[in-house]
């Protein structure tokens, strides 16, 4: 599999004929396999029986999953894409419609089995309808077109060194962008594009529509937000390892001096990665070498490996460095703040309240930043759905009608105000929204299930019925969609 890989990225990659060993190198690493289109990495799973969601699951050797319920449902999905690159395990996505979702299943390596993928163990049916939004596979492809469904697999060296068509045309007399000579800002974003989430990352508001590029300041595109935890957790998050870096004292001490790249050649992967580590350690710490046995084991007790938040099944390097093995975390306040300083301004703490689900602290900075800027979608949404949960839809339906004038087919307004307008008597401008939320995502039960009754009061009985059919094409595991298309059927 490696050399088929190393094969395909040296054959699509410009900086290939030029960086010959570091392609070749840099193919082999996680971060170049964190997604393929080569599903044949995984092995098939003989019938099982899964208990949360009471249904039997088949891999077959074609990465056909089958599923089945009795006397309720079976089916197949193609899975088209691994997404991972093996170290933890793969999670697996299928198209269906104009869509991409992500399987229900995912393989775990240290398990070496099957089981609900991430965060699907919290319905207590068979979930097929999860959407793999472009921001969830910005860290895992190199590029994705929604429009298409096409991915670029893998991460690609433009992710870290910039676009660069001068450099490639000029055979290297124009220079590439080189993390390593950034200012320590700029240089450290480059990693914290993908390896730092925050308990909230809010997207800022920019006119021009740009995204973040290498080169640039991350903290220019994306409010980070930490803190805000009831608790501390035992668990390690997925993507938190540049942030619990930031609260070692290794890179207090540090400063600017320490980053990613101090200890992580982002290019290869050592094949003794405990003697590589350690010997990372000791070049800052020969002074002071451990007491503790075993010697110079220095990742055994300051590094240590623990559980994934939210991720069953695996394991990953706490990268806070404590002192002892079991040292006390720091304290995370039970506010929000940001994780750069001076970055973030009320508008983007009040967004990062909201995704965090605390409306009260959210609604007064969401309503003053409404007025300050009436274009910025993203505050009118959030602010539009907290009233909509407090029931002051009067509040609400304005903030959506400005939503669709700004972005028409928005689905989060289409499809909360289609439930507003219904209820006022307007269906057939509900049935309309309803519609266009569809066309977005077609894989919504609850907005079919709406349109369904919309349409059975109206006397239309058969669109109805055939709008139960469609979600139970996307969506099988729905008894209450089962029992309304018997009703609707003659």
């Amino acid at each position: 599999m490696i050399a088929a890989l190393l094969l395909m990225v040296q054959a699509q990659n410009p900086c290939q004929p030029c960086h010959l060993q570091i392609v070749a190198s840099y193919a082999k690493t996680a971060m170049a396999r964190t997604s393929a289109k080569d599903t044949s990495i995984l092995r098939s799973a003989e019938p099982f029986f899964e208990p949360i969601t009471k249904t039997t699951f088949r891999i077959t050797p074609t990465l056909e999953l089958q599923f089945s319920k009795p006397d309720a449902f079976e089916g197949t999905r193609q899975l088209d894409w691994v997404i991972g690159s093996g170290r933890v395990g793969h999670s697996l996505l299928f198209t269906q419609g104009n869509r991409l979702f992500q399987s229900p299943l995912s393989y775990y390596t240290e398990a070496a089995k099957w089981q609900l993928s991430p965060g699907f163990q919290r319905r207590p049916q068979l979930d097929l309808t999860r959407v793999v939004e472009p921001s969830c596979l910005n860290c895992h492809t190199s590029s994705f077109n929604p429009a298409t469904l096409a991915l670029e697999p893998g991460i690609s060296c433009e992710r870290c060194h910039g676009h660069s068509p001068q450099h490639i045309a000029t055979a290297g007399k124009v220079a590439a962008l080189n993390p390593k000579k950034l200012p320590a800002h700029e240089r450290d974003s480059v990693c914290a594009q993908c390896h730092l989430t925050g308990s909230a990352r809010v997207a800022k508001f920019r006119p021009s529509g740009d995204t973040y590029q290498p080169g640039k300041k991350l903290s220019d595109y994306s409010a980070i937000f930490v803190g805000g935890q009831a608790e501390v957790s035992s668990t390690i998050g997925v993507t938190s390892h540049y942030e619990n870096l930031a609260l070692s004292r290794c890179k207090i001490a540090s400063s600017d001096k320490l980053t990613c790249t101090t200890c992580h050649d982002p290019h290869s992967e050592p094949e003794n990665a405990s003697a590589y580590f350690n010997g990372k350690c000791q070049s800052c710490h020969q002074d002071k070498p451990c007491s503790t046995e075993p010697k110079g084991d220095c990742i055994h007790c300051h590094m240590p490996k623990g559980a994934g938040r939210g991720v069953d099944h695996s394991s990953y390097t706490n990268h806070s460095i404590p002192r002892r093995v079991n040292e006390a975390k720091p304290a995370i306040s039970s506010a929000l703040t940001s994780f750069w300083s001076n970055s973030a301004n009320s508008r983007d703490l009040g967004l990062a309240y909201a995704v965090t689900g605390k409306a009260n602290e959210a609604k007064p900075l969401l309503e003053a930043a409404s007025k300050t800027n009436p274009r910025d979608i993203q505050v009118l949404s959030q602010l539009a759905q907290i009233h909509d949960r407090e029931g002051r839809e009067d509040l609400a339906r304005p903030l959506y009608e400005s939503i669709l004038k700004l972005e028409p087919a928005n689905a989060t307004a289409c499809t909360n105000l289609a439930v507003i307008l219904v209820k006022a008597g307007s269906t057939n401008e509900a049935i309309l929204l309803w519609r266009l939320a569809l066309k977005a995502n077609p894989a919504q039960t609850g907005v079919r299930m709406n349109l369904a009754q919309a349409l059975f009061r109206q006397g239309n009985r058969a669109a109805a019925a055939a709008e139960i059919e469609q979600a139970l094409k996307y969506d099988p595991d729905q008894p209450a969609a089962r029992r309304l298309l018997q009703q609707l059927k003659p």
